[in-house]
């Protein structure tokens, strides 16, 4: 007879302790299966907070076996590259109407047709109270009245943002991406005004759309109990300029108690608020800060920048160049708010960063233009980095600046550089120093570059990339001239579970209808993946792979 664990005896409130320390797969996966009682304890005491952004296609299974969709309180689902067609495969699995108790709903990446079957049934969730929609793409309005408190809407016209308001009426915390196009301006929020309960307001106005005047005091009439308003403009847009600010806030928004703003563009909108008239500054002390700095703009042009913004920040993104000009002082632990930091590298001056600027929270470093070596250590925490960009075409110092990086950058598992300078960072993977943090730190590749064949005595790229990385690289993003290059990767990366292939369609012996098929055939362990084939032109084709096991 097969003795009994201790651990297998603990009464159920200490079991149920334990659980509350642990995330839900860590949890199923070290416990189900134990005895009887603990997957009972696990199916009806267990409140899951799934977070599937990102995650491997195992751990997915796994827990969408595990569970039942009663036990789901809040979901994070993503369609993004590496998790490709993670929202129809999880919604295979489950009816959305038996997530009765589902109080957060998040989708990224969703297309417009999938969103369309959710909204359909979002009604049998009574109690659902935030949703997250963050697309790309135009996604309909819901049509039945919801009570949803929280909305985050990814791209959103004035007049489809009205619609969603006329179905949320019990809306306290709104986030939305407003676009416009060269046509009429709609005029619904004035035609047929709404009184929202809105308390909270964060407007994005993103870049790559064409954004005409916007009716703000339409829609800040239908806001009268708004008490804090994020603006944050990343492109050219008619706003209110100056006074007409300082107006529409006494005007309509009288209980306003926080103004948050980030104005980032080409300099002919920085009059867009008077930073020292007393209204901002004496009745509210809402400070607006200026840089301004020549920003990149390709290879020979360059333009002049404007950034005003309000501290604490009110964005996670922050660009700053060597170049860059203060107009006020500011203290250093102002910038803790901003997690992926654009460093542009364009002069050997940059005393004026260590004296106004830390950053002590990145989660991700972009560099350009990197022409000189400057220390980074004096106004950024290098241990909290995890994602490190190197833009295409720098002019480096690799072993130097790297050996720095890679030193610092104790939490760093994920590099995107161009195939040159991936050469220059190991001199041509002879640095064993720097080919060691490698394999043993980076678990995410991008290689934004087409791959060129090397003589024989020195060994193929995809040879070298398996080299380093075959022992711990999970994700991978690169260009293959030949899909027998893919084929040597997924054999020898056992734990790769996303692949974004860039290939030229010309150059593929399969049609692009086979391609999957035939890698499956290959490949056993692809027979449990989702992909998506894209086609860009003739020249161009993306293949995405969510790998099973």
């Amino acid at each position: 007879m097969p003795r009994t664990s201790m651990f297998a005896l603990f009464p159920s409130e200490i079991l149920h302790e334990i659980f509350q320390y642990l995330t839900t797969y860590d949890t199923l996966y070290a416990f189900k299966g134990i005895n009887r009682r603990i997957d009972t304890l696990l199916c009806n005491s267990i409140e899951c907070d799934l977070n599937f952004k990102s995650m491997p296609k195992s751990k997915f299974d796994f827990i969408c076996q595990s569970i039942s969709p009663e036990q789901i309180r809040s979901l994070i689902l993503s369609d993004d590259n590496d998790t490709v067609r993670q929202i129809h495969l999880f919604f295979r699995s489950f009816y959305i109407r038996r997530c009765v108790n589902l109080k957060l709903l998040a989708l990224h990446h969703i297309n417009d047709q999938d969103w369309k079957k959710i909204a359909a049934k979002l009604h049998y969730l009574s109690n659902l109270t935030s949703l997250s929609l963050k697309s790309s793409n135009h996604l309909s309005p819901i049509i039945v009245e919801s009570s949803l408190k929280s909305l985050t809407l990814g791209i959103c016209t004035m007049n489809e943002l009205h619609e969603w308001l006329l179905c949320t009426p019990m809306l306290l915390d709104l986030e939305v991406q407003l676009i416009a196009y060269r046509s009429p301006i709609n005029k619904s929020f004035r035609s047929n005004p709404i009184a929202s309960n809105i308390r909270r307001l964060k407007v994005i106005f993103p870049e790559r759309f064409n954004t005409p005047d916007f009716d703000l005091e339409a829609l800040f009439v239908s806001m009268s109990k708004l008490e804090i308003l994020t603006c944050i403009i990343k492109t050219e847009v008619n706003l209110p300029h100056g006074i007409r600010w300082d107006n529409l806030i006494e005007k309509h928004l009288s209980q306003l108690k926080d103004f948050r703003l980030k104005y980032h563009s080409n300099g002919h909108g920085s009059g867009i608020v008077d930073r020292q008239s007393s209204f901002w500054v004496y009745e509210h002390q809402w400070f607006i800060y200026k840089d301004s700095y020549e920003r990149s703009r390709g290879e020979c042009s360059s333009e002049n920048d404007v950034h005003l913004y309000t501290l604490p920040y009110s964005d996670e993104e922050f660009y700053l160049s060597t170049a860059t000009e203060q107009s006020d002082k500011t203290q250093k632990d102002a910038y803790e708010t901003i997690k992926h930091l654009y460093l542009d590298i364009n002069s050997v001056s940059y005393s004026h960063l260590i004296e106004h600027y830390y950053f002590p929270s990145l989660d991700s470093l972009r560099i350009y233009n990197r022409c000189v070596l400057i220390p980074l250590i004096g106004f950024i925490n290098l241990s909290q980095i995890k994602h490190l960009t190197i833009e295409r075409d720098n002019s480096i110092n690799s072993k130097e600046f790297f050996s720095l990086i890679l030193m610092h950058c104790i939490n760093l598992h994920s590099l995107k550089v161009s195939w040159l300078t991936l050469t220059e960072i190991t001199q041509d993977f002879t640095d064993r120093q720097i080919c060691s943090i490698l394999k043993r730190q980076i678990k995410y590749l991008h290689i934004h570059n087409i791959f060129r064949k090397t003589d024989k005595n020195n060994g193929s790229p995809i040879e070298h990339l398996i080299e380093i990385f075959a022992k711990n690289l999970e994700k991978i993003n690169l260009h293959v001239i030949y899909f027998n290059d893919v084929l040597l990767l997924l054999e020898n990366m056992s734990k790769l579970y996303s692949a974004v292939i860039e290939y030229n369609p010309t150059n593929m012996a399969i049609h692009d209808d086979d391609l999957v098929n035939w890698l499956r055939e290959k490949i056993p362990r692809l027979k449990n993946s989702t992909y998506k084939n894209q086609l860009i032109n003739k020249e161009q084709g993306f293949l995405y792979l969510w790998i099973g096991h």
